[in-house]
């Protein structure tokens, strides 16, 4: 069985419009239970007011389907026309990097994402980055090149690109007990601690870290309750002399253990 804890904190460093969010849904009849954070693309209203019914929709979606992946592309029609509904500007629509959890009845754990929003899953105070960012950066690293000062912020995947690219990773936790802690973050929260040296980089091939199942060490993850946590995440993001934009991370706690029960 698992019990989960979860919250989330956000810090809107100097930017003018919080376009971040989180969402959470728990389907009843299915029992799957769905997490969501967007990161907004660009700094405008008609972004931030869409971005929350879209995260909403996308919970509630991934929480009926309990495949993240397939709701991704389940909503990305009915996110493109609602654009259009509430005038926004055809040089900029409204659009984001996703990530989305699935955690079924069984214990198994579902992740999918489009654009560069990140996993991490932390275990005795070591951490792995579970996905693999969707921008310009990744496609470097894969040509063996060194990402170019500004490649992070060109991405080749979002919520609402039309032929953007949805990857998945599944996590089976097995029969051992303990507390995992799951860390979802927008390039605002994950981007200042990754350059500080406390957060994982990505592989140096662009491939994902958590294959080689060592982790590194990760205290600003692992120390403390999922809140304050979260909340050390995004402010110290935002302080430092890597930061400044939006910061949003969702901590989420998974007590997996035979005598566990579901909250």
């Amino acid at each position: 069985m698992f019990t989960t804890h979860q919250t989330a904190s956000q810090h809107i460093g100097s930017r003018t419009h919080q376009c971040d969010t989180t969402a959470y849904d728990e389907n009843s009849v299915t029992g799957h239970r769905a997490w969501v954070l967007l990161d907004g693309i660009g700094d405008r209203l008609h972004t931030a007011i869409w971005v929350r019914a879209a995260a909403l929709g996308l919970a509630q979606t991934a929480a009926h389907l309990g495949d993240p992946g397939a709701a991704i592309r389940q909503i990305r029609p009915a996110l493109r026309a609602t654009r259009a509904t509430i005038g926004h500007p055809g040089d900029w629509p409204a659009d984001a990097a996703a990530i989305v959890a699935v955690l079924t009845p069984a214990g198994r754990l579902y992740i999918a994402w489009a654009g560069d929003c990140r996993a991490y899953l932390a275990e005795r105070g070591r951490a792995n980055l579970l996905t693999v960012d969707h921008n310009k950066a990744t496609q470097q690293r894969r040509e063996g090149r060194v990402p170019e000062a500004d490649a992070h912020d060109y991405l080749t995947s979002s919520l609402c690109f039309l032929t953007g690219r949805i990857d998945t990773v599944t996590v089976d936790f097995g029969p051992r007990s303990g507390v995992r802690r799951l860390l979802l973050a927008s390039d605002g929260a994950y981007l200042p601690h990754e350059r500080a040296g406390t957060l994982p980089p990505p592989s140096p091939d662009g491939t994902p870290r958590h294959r080689d199942g060592s982790g590194v060490p990760a205290p600003v993850l692992a120390d403390g309750t999922p809140e304050a946590v979260a909340e050390r995440l995004t402010n110290l993001a935002v302080k430092s002399p890597h930061g400044g934009d939006n910061a949003t991370a969702m901590v989420i706690d998974l007590l997996v253990g035979a005598h566990s029960t579901r909250t």
